[in-house]
């Protein structure tokens, strides 16, 4: 994590950013993504990233614009892709409704390659 933050609230901005973190995680290691998000556990792929209160140490959560809570989790876009590290803020609510809509596209798209 960097210091440097542009805190997302937009929805359609959000939605562009959820659908970068799918774009990295569908297929191989979208398993291993849902795997750590049952326990409660974070999960990204180069640029993105996935992050609950528990995966931030005392310095991480420092750094942050505001503090993450057991009640959202944190989704970060870095560096190539952006100049300056792009996070929002979800609740559990709103990230499962992106993440089952995710999933539900990865295997359409996995059901239409058979």
């Amino acid at each position: 994590m960097s210091r440097e933050y542009q805190v997302i609230e937009n929805k359609g901005n959000i939605d562009e950013l959820i659908s970068t973190y799918f774009n990295f995680i569908n297929g191989r290691y979208l398993e291993d993504a849902l795997k750590n998000f049952a326990k409660r556990e974070g999960y990204g792929q180069e640029i993105v990233f996935v992050y609950f209160q528990s995966d931030l140490d005392d310095y991480d959560m420092a750094q942050l614009p505001r503090p993450l809570d057991e009640k959202h989790i944190l989704i970060e876009l870095g560096y190539p892709a952006v100049e300056t590290e792009q996070i929002a803020y979800l609740d559990f609510e709103t990230f499962y409704d992106y993440l089952e809509a995710g999933v539900r596209k990865e295997v359409e798209k996995s059901s239409e390659a058979a």
